[in-house]
């Protein structure tokens, strides 16, 4: 018995890695337990039974035709990147293209058992979940691009990442099912189209850049003629001021004018009627009145001048 307890106590004995979820699988019945174990350490799970593992750690699945920037994503060699050819998908217009990408994808401890058993799981032979997995990738991607018209992959990549990581989340988080992964990144590499389209892309952008050429100088110019035309239009205010200005001041001076003429010729004209209401009642007013006017131009008549002023 002793014999028996020191084999089957090492063989009863499991150790669970950092950075790995597990299920503890039971070898006579085929069954999986309830608890999902997500510390690292030892864990007795009786003789012949085992730990069923998934890793909980970020992983990383490329969609691309070579390994370039992918060099050190098999750090772990039980649960390795998924790689994959570029997918194949169709724009809105119908335009064949070639698709590389690659995501990040991260399980969470809630779903594990749903997913081993729709999926299973353990090592890379066993884990039937990769494979569904990039299935599910290729159909979001084949479902997101069919929403935009192929031109629209080279002038607004942030907007197509954002919708095809937005059709991932989707495919990854099917509550119905009990699959629950984390989809956290996703980058669209490069996007290969039929050559034909790429000369006619090149063209555009050539074209493209004619047009904007063309719009920079109509912009200079219309700035150098707007600036032409704020001198012409201030010159021309400058001018009009000037003469309301001037005509202001003709208007004052002659209003001025007219008033002191016309003060002027109302206090002669009371003068000439207080005078005239002296000599009027005699019978020659007139020669009255002018010999008045000569007697007092004799009175203020200065002798060295020989003109005498009767005014």
């Amino acid at each position: 018995m002793s014999v028996f307890t020191i084999i089957a106590l090492p063989l009863s004995i499991k150790s669970l890695e950092q950075g790995k979820y597990a299920l503890q699988l039971s070898w006579s019945t085929q069954t999986i337990s309830d608890e999902v174990l997500t510390d690292p350490g030892m864990y007795v799970v009786g003789l012949g039974n085992m730990l069923v593992e998934f890793p909980s750690t970020l992983q990383s699945m490329y969609f691309v035709g070579d390994n370039r920037g992918i060099a050190s994503a098999d750090s772990d060699p039980e649960h390795p990147a998924i790689r994959r050819g570029p997918l194949k998908a169709r724009s809105a217009d119908g335009l064949e293209m070639v698709i590389s990408l690659s995501l990040q994808w991260q399980l969470r401890a809630n779903s594990i058992k749903a997913l081993y058993e729709i999926l299973g799981g353990g090592t890379v032979e066993e884990s039937l979940y990769r494979d569904e997995f990039v299935r599910f990738a290729r159909a979001a991607i084949v479902k997101s691009c069919a929403h935009f018209s192929a031109d629209l992959f080279f002038s607004d990549r942030a907007l197509i990442t954002a919708n095809m990581l937005k059709h991932m989340r989707e495919a990854f988080n099917q509550t119905a099912l009990g699959l629950d992964v984390s989809i956290p990144g996703l980058q669209l590499r490069e996007v290969d189209v039929p050559n034909a389209y790429d000369e006619e892309i090149i063209l555009t952008q050539e074209q493209i850049e004619e047009v904007n050429v063309a719009g920079a100088e109509r912009d200079e110019q219309r700035t150098q003629q707007d600036t032409l035309l704020m001198v012409a239009t201030n010159k021309v205010n400058r001018v009009i001021q000037e003469s309301l200005a001037n005509a202001e001041r003709t208007r004052i001076l002659n209003k001025a004018t007219v008033e002191q003429l016309l003060s002027y010729q109302t206090k002669q004209a009371h003068a000439n009627t207080l005078l005239l209401a002296q000599f009027w009642n005699s019978s020659n007013p007139f020669q009255r009145l002018f010999d008045a006017m000569e007697l007092t131009a004799y009175r203020s008549h200065n002798g060295s001048k020989l003109l005498v002023n009767i005014a």
